[in-house]
């Protein structure tokens, strides 16, 4: 019941491809200002005042086995051994690419390839971060790309992102494009500047998930220390998926338990009519008093014709509300687990893990330093663990980034995932981690400035180098932004006592 192909299978979805045509159709506007007066495509370049085509080379000469070609530019390339054949096939080309290919060698060419691409792909970024500078989100200063009211420039995967944000969805009122704005504005807040301006290119390199309040999704390995989880890995997983895939409201649902299975059921069915066989939906039957002729109102449906469908003894006994559930795993017994290195770790489905961040070392290391390990895809990394488990990461909490794992002072454990899925789960497009935080969210933002504040303190007690260049101003900036989450979701966030 609760593997993601079940809850995907369980409701019908249709998936819609999104056109992202808004920005192309700007760039497409500039390519043809860039292109002005130019004569329409040929294989030649034509000169304006003949008619007739230039070649891409000022002379082309053969000597034994060497082919010499000099460019219009005056740029000399050669070819050696060569033939006749590489002569003949030089004296056609109508382009000087195709001069390059013929002399070149694979690994020549390759290169060649490589730098024009990078070089377009360079061309587009920058062209993309001048659109985004006319967005009101945004400034440009310096050939720099910049979000108003903070002084650090955003690198060119992320420009590139959000130009993709806002070519999906045409504006930047949406989800996705909140959720790169504060993943920034959490990163600005990580007292490590290196730490922040490699952890985009990680994620993205490795597929992790960013949240719609900034965070990101990753998955660890932890030692089971209760036998009877059974319960726990029906509640996360209910809770977090009812969110993720079916994107309605687990307060809706109740958990139920009948011969020693637990399975999650919609409130709404609780509230199902059906027609009332007792009275034929009339709502009234002969009085048993045979002193009246008179009808009675019925005992079953007590005159109004219908009656429940369903009702909640026959699912067994009623262990409570999903989302109360969840949020009272911490509290409960059979929620432990701990990590395999040391087993001093406490952790529980709910609640965040840390240490102190003074104890947690930086370096690029995967593995062998300090801090809370973190994955994506290396979840079988060293066999270390016997449950896999979903964690949301705070930016501003990373200490360390290697090639396919992280370290970080903070963590907070979500949901078990079966093994088999822990690695699908975050490729899985019905996996929608946008909608997992809010809880998390309100926790973090409570104090935030002043825990911002003695962050930069201590890393500037500790280091003296690689320190961000953001004031006090900047920093109580992000705060503010950031703190207008709160007013978003805690309306929705259910207290228990």
């Amino acid at each position: 019941m609760l593997s993601l192909k079940w809850f995907k299978s369980a409701i019908e979805r249709t998936i819609e491809k999104v056109v992202e045509n808004k920005i192309e159709q700007a760039f497409d506007q500039l390519d043809k200002q860039e292109e002005g007066a130019q004569t329409p495509s040929s294989p030649y370049q034509w000169n304006s005042t003949t008619t007739a085509a230039v070649k891409p080379y000022l002379n082309i000469k053969m000597v034994n086995d060497t082919l010499t070609i000099v460019l219009n530019d005056g740029n000399i390339i050669t070819k050696s051994p060569a033939n006749a054949d590489d002569f003949a096939k030089a004296k056609t080309c109508t382009t000087e690419a195709c001069l390059l290919n013929l002399v070149g060698s694979e690994e020549v060419q390759y290169e060649r390839r490589k730098a024009e691409a990078e070089y377009e792909k360079a061309k587009a970024i920058q062209r993309g971060a001048e659109y985004l500078a006319t967005l009101d989100q945004f400034e440009m200063k310096n050939g720099s790309l910049y979000l108003k009211g903070i002084n650090r420039s955003l690198p060119p995967l992320l420009v590139e992102e959000f130009l993709e944000v806002v070519g999906r969805h045409g504006n930047t009122d949406n989800d996705e494009f909140h959720a790169l704005h504060r993943f920034f504005m959490w990163c600005c807040l990580n007292p490590r500047a290196e730490v922040a301006d490699k952890l985009f290119n990680f994620l993205k390199k490795n597929s992790f998930s960013i949240t719609k309040q900034g965070f990101f999704v990753a998955l660890r390995n932890v030692v089971t220390l209760h036998g009877g989880t059974e319960l726990v890995h029906f509640v996360s997983n209910a809770y977090n998926k009812v969110k993720a895939v079916w994107k309605k409201k687990p307060d809706d649902y109740l958990v139920f338990l009948k011969d020693g299975q637990y399975t999650m059921v919609a409130k709404s069915i609780f509230e199902e009519l059906e027609p009332c066989t007792y009275c034929d939906e009339n709502g009234n039957v002969p009085c048993e008093d045979d002193d009246y002729d008179d009808s009675c109102e019925c005992p079953e449906c007590y005159g109004s014709g219908t009656v429940y469908k369903h009702c909640e003894a026959q699912y067994g006994e009623e262990i409570g509300n999903l989302t109360e559930l969840y949020l009272d795993l911490p509290n409960r017994a059979e929620n432990r687990f701990t990590d395999a290195h040391t087993r001093t770790f406490d952790i529980r489905i709910g609640r965040a893990v840390n240490m102190p961040m003074e104890q947690c070392r930086w370096n690029t290391d995967d593995c062998g330093a300090e801090g809370l390990h973190f994955t994506s895809d290396e979840i079988h990394y060293v066999g270390c663990g016997d449950t896999s488990v979903l964690v949301l990461i705070n930016p501003m909490k990373v200490v360390g980034i290697g090639q396919s794992k992280g370290r970080c002072y903070e963590y907070l454990p979500i949901m078990t995932v079966p093994r088999e899925e822990a690695t699908e789960i975050l490729h899985d497009l019905d996996f929608d981690t946008l909608e997992l935080d809010e809880s998390y969210a309100i926790r973090e933002l409570e104090n935030l400035a002043e825990r911002a504040k003695e962050g930069f303190t201590a890393e500037a007690k500790k280091y003296d180098f690689n320190l961000p260049a953001l004031s006090a101003v900047e920093v109580y900036t992000i705060v503010k932004g950031l703190d207008e989450i709160k007013q978003e979701i805690s309306k929705r966030i259910v207290k228990i006592d």
